[in-house]
């Protein structure tokens, strides 16, 4: 006869083994405000784990490509009978959770492994799970659910002291994730490419129907800084908001390559207007236009402008809509760019203008550069025309 000492633990047939709580190892666990309570700021408290719970269950974010990986919260009884009872999930895309260990070894914790990695795609994925096990015992519930938040990798979190849209935050990554899930892809740059053509333009004008908390268009704000742009893309921003926005996209899902953000102007002093001047944006944040100059007892004062001027016209404020419908031209000390590089080669977005392969044709986008002196209202007079350059607003 055996020694009963030596017997693995049979299970109960009759009384199910309670599932207390999953805990997901595999979680980044970098979400915030899990209960919605802040805006697009990166703020509120780290969502809780266990991500299931009896009391409900929170969203959670893991890399593509990776396993999923389940610690089960049990009573030390069932801990026992699940090891013996060989418990297990099956969820969908061919996802099935199963332990790596014999079954003698009964121990806690309880841990389980997906049999196959998370496909490389980002996704939004509803990771409902139906759990069984072996030798006539039931699992109790018999089906749980949570939000997985399939990421390209880790989300990149090391400048959320400085930049207002750095940091993850459940409505983020959320908004992130059906931003760039529709593209279809994981090329890093296709996925530029995609999230910069939601903004064909930019805008200079400030908009009424974006809440002033915002600070449309230039979205410098401590409310999420760009973030909230995704709430109104018909109002478009500032290029460098675009850049921002952009930027922060891609850290929320663990994007991989190098960013910077830059800025490009012309001057009237360095090559008559007509060389590409660039600088990053960040480390030198006073970088752009900001010549002026005296003449005839006015000041004069440079700007790259981005719809066709003449000499001697006074115009309304930058994007002021006109009689016929156009717009005014825009004043503008510089055109930002996001500096995107991966899998050896480069590119430069620029916000709401385009996509190139070097600095040097950026200027290009705007119609010229011009000195102007100031006029009622915020408008001005166009007094000359330094350079004109191919491209132009709009």
């Amino acid at each position: 006869m055996a020694d009963p000492t030596t017997e693995s633990p049979q299970p109960d047939a009759e009384r199910p083994i309670a599932l207390h709580s999953i805990e997901f190892r595999s979680d980044h666990g970098l979400m915030k405000d899990c209960k919605g309570e802040n805006g697009w700021r990166n703020a509120g408290p780290v969502c809780p784990a266990p991500e299931w719970t009896q009391r409900g269950a929170v969203p959670l974010s893991i890399s593509m490509g990776r396993n999923i990986v389940v610690r089960l919260g049990l009573s030390p009884g069932d801990a026992a009978s699940a090891a013996a009872a060989e418990i297990r999930a099956v969820g969908p895309e061919g996802i099935v959770l199963e332990s790596r260990r014999s079954r003698a070894a009964i121990s806690a914790p309880h841990d389980l492994f997906s049999t196959r990695r998370l496909e490389r795609r980002i996704q939004k994925l509803n990771l409902a799970l139906s759990w069984s096990a072996g030798a006539g015992a039931m699992v109790s519930p018999a089906q749980t659910s949570n939000v997985v938040y399939v990421t390209m990798g880790r989300p990149q979190t090391d400048r959320q002291d400085a930049w207002q849209e750095d940091g993850v935050t459940l409505k983020r990554m959320d908004r992130a994730v059906s931003w760039v899930s529709p593209l279809d892809t994981i090329d890093p740059h296709e996925i530029v490419s995609g999230i910069m053509g939601r903004f064909p333009t930019y805008t200079l004008l400030p908009s009424p129907r974006v809440p002033r908390k915002y600070h449309h268009p230039t979205f410098l704000n401590d409310e999420g800084g760009a973030w909230a742009m995704t709430d109104y893309v018909e109002e478009s921003g500032e290029c460098q908001a675009i850049v921002r926005l952009l930027r922060g996209m891609l850290r929320q899902l663990g994007i991989p390559g190098r960013t910077r953000m830059i800025v490009v102007w012309g001057d009237p002093n360095v090559g008559g207007g007509r060389r590409t001047l660039a600088a990053d944006a960040e480390q030198k944040p006073w970088a752009g236009l900001d010549a002026a100059k005296v003449e005839g007892g006015r000041v004069w004062r440079a700007a790259l402008v981005d719809g066709p001027v003449e000499v001697g016209r006074t115009y309304p404020a930058s994007h002021t809509r006109l009689p016929d419908g156009s717009l005014s031209p825009g004043l503008n000390r510089y055109e930002a760019a996001l500096e995107f590089s991966h899998g050896g080669v480069t590119r430069y977005y620029a916000g709401g203008a385009g996509v190139f392969d070097s600095v040097e044709p950026i200027l290009g986008v705007f119609w010229g550069l011009i000195w102007f002196s100031s006029a009622p209202n915020d408008g001005y007079r166009v007094e000359q025309i330094v350079a004109t350059y191919r491209g132009g607003w709009g």
